[in-house]
């Protein structure tokens, strides 16, 4: 008898394999970015034929899935409430046919396998099972998923939206591969794909270099400074303050270049560290491979995503609205490290509370900064010049990275990569396994 774990993935299969037939209309499906700080839910509808996939609903709930450890059953309501507003935006009449993918991913890396297992298994007793689930119950899949696999995914979704490849993985033969970094708040990630992409026909997804560094994100970095050098606050404009501290007491405010000095110190021996006493990736293990460096030094172009752009942006942004007449301003968002630095040199000896007044006026506010982060980004933007200067070695003079969110309208993030990634070989859903 076929046992309910194994017609779910069967299902899932089978529409994976379909999805390749691709119909008139299109083709719905959803998943679920379940990060750190939150779940956020993408509605794709994808037009296998014209080889264009488009988001009809985007939306993120708060807080991350992993943040619900100890009581799983908590996550359900809220969650479900997301599922069904975002399947409002499909025809009724096609609802129960779409597949849903809930992807954990550094945030629940980041937990004890069994924690882990608690969560998903609730979700699939209870999410699922639910009377309004509003998706197909015989092809969902709930797991937390590697940082390999969402440092591949981001690559794929990068390259189909900017025309290097199509819905099949292979290659259009025109233009250079392009590269991707994601940086989050507990884990950071780089993929490099193959030289030979540029060739027209090779399958994208064959020879990409991903690393993933789990623990390497903006917040778990964050908190290693401040633990080793609390009293030192080069990395924080004058006037700081945060939600849980309140006015920060200090030296050194706005210190940017011995702020980038503490950063650098602290990654070098957490990197060490990790060699030693890990097989897992360790940031700056990218040192003297050739392949990283043929990337880096020449032949790939590379999207920053997530928060580098996150980040980026809010530099420009006080730029603006300190009518700062500066390069940065001009080249943005392909700045260089050089560009940056005095930019960011600038912000972080700026008055915190200028940056404040500007996001108390909703008209004036950072779109993608609230007030947890506001207090953060000086030492998030020195956070992002080490890691691309000296961790990844881009020289200061290039104009490697282009900081974006989106093409076109869509999210240059990792789930469109996962479908496209998963309806390519349909039976990879059932070796995944559930959890």
């Amino acid at each position: 008898m076929t046992s309910p774990r194994w017609k779910r993935f069967l299902g899932l299969s089978l529409w994976l394999a379909g999805l390749a037939g691709g119909s008139a209309s299109g083709e719905y499906f959803a998943v679920c970015d379940a990060g750190s700080t939150g779940t956020r839910l993408y509605v794709f509808l994808l037009d296998a034929e014209g080889g264009k996939a488009k988001s009809v609903f985007v939306k993120k709930r708060k807080p991350g899935l992993s943040s619900y450890r100890a009581n799983p059953d908590d996550a359900v309501p809220p969650l479900l409430e997301l599922l069904k507003e975002g399947a409002a935006t499909i025809p009724e009449e096609r609802r129960a046919k779409v597949p849903l993918l809930i992807y954990g991913t550094a945030g629940m890396r980041l937990l004890p396998a069994g924690e882990q297992s608690l969560i998903w298994s609730t979700l699939h007793a209870q999410l699922a099972g639910a009377k309004d689930f509003p998706f197909d119950q015989g092809a969902f899949q709930a797991r937390t998923v590697s940082g390999d696999e969402e440092g591949l995914w981001a690559v794929l979704a990068t390259n189909f939206l900017m025309g290097r490849m199509g819905h099949d993985l292979l290659s259009h033969g025109q233009g250079k591969p392009l590269g991707l970094m994601d940086l989050g708040g507990s884990s950071t990630q780089i993929g490099i794909p193959s030289p030979v992409a540029a060739e027209k026909g090779i399958n994208f997804s064959s020879g990409v270099l991903v690393k993933s560094y789990l623990g390497f994100g903006m917040t778990h970095i964050k908190h290693k400074v401040r633990s080793k050098f609390g009293s030192d606050l080069s990395c924080y404009m004058p006037g700081s303050q945060t939600k849980e501290e309140g006015p920060l007491q200090g030296d050194r405010f706005g210190d940017a270049p011995n702020c980038r000095k503490l950063i650098a110190d602290l990654l070098q021996q957490e990197s060490t560290s990790c060699l030693a006493e890990s097989q897992s990736a360790c940031l700056g293990d990218l040192k003297g491979n050739q392949e990283s460096s043929r990337a880096i030094e020449g032949d790939v172009d590379f999207y920053g995503v997530s928060g580098l752009t996150y980040v980026m942006d809010f530099v420009r942004w006080w730029l603006q609205n300190s009518e700062q007449k500066h390069p940065f301003l001009d080249t943005y968002p392909k700045p260089t490290l050089n560009e940056l630095q005095s930019a960011v040199d600038l912000m972080c000896s700026g008055q915190y509370q200028r940056i404040k007044d500007w996001t108390d006026q909703k008209s004036m506010r950072h779109q993608f900064t609230d007030y947890d982060n506001l207090p953060f980004r000086c030492f998030q933007a020195n956070y992002i010049l080490v890691l691309l200067g000296e961790v990844y070695g881009f020289a200061k003079d290039s104009r490697k990275v282009t900081f974006a969110l989106e093409v076109d309208g869509e999210d240059l993030e990792w789930p469109l990569g996962a479908l496209l990634h998963g309806r390519s070989q349909p039976g990879q859903a059932e070796a995944t396994g559930e959890l």
